[in-house]
């Protein structure tokens, strides 16, 4: 295999020309490994259900910040949660 790549790479005159190899090992990569590396991923970060405890989290953070807001000026921020328009 060493000496496959030698040879290719001293017929393709270096890295410019090489290029197309390293496109079909990519796509060839691409193919093999897209289904494990998908489960591990759901495996390490979990499903869509956890989407909603993240938006949870993030409506929790925009209150926060309206109500620091609101401490620090005195006046409600225009895009506070539960503000009447």
């Amino acid at each position: 295999m060493i000496a496959a790549w030698h040879w290719y790479w001293a017929e393709t005159g270096g890295n410019v020309l090489a290029m197309p190899l390293q496109a079909v090992i990519t796509v060839v990569a691409t193919l093999l490994l897209r289904k494990p590396i998908s489960k591990a991923w759901h495996r390490a970060v979990g499903d869509r259900a956890e989407i909603e405890d993240i938006r949870r989290a993030a409506a929790s953070a925009h209150r926060i910040a309206a109500d620091l807001f609101e401490h620090h000026t005195g006046t409600v921020h225009p895009e506070a949660p539960g503000r009447d328009e």
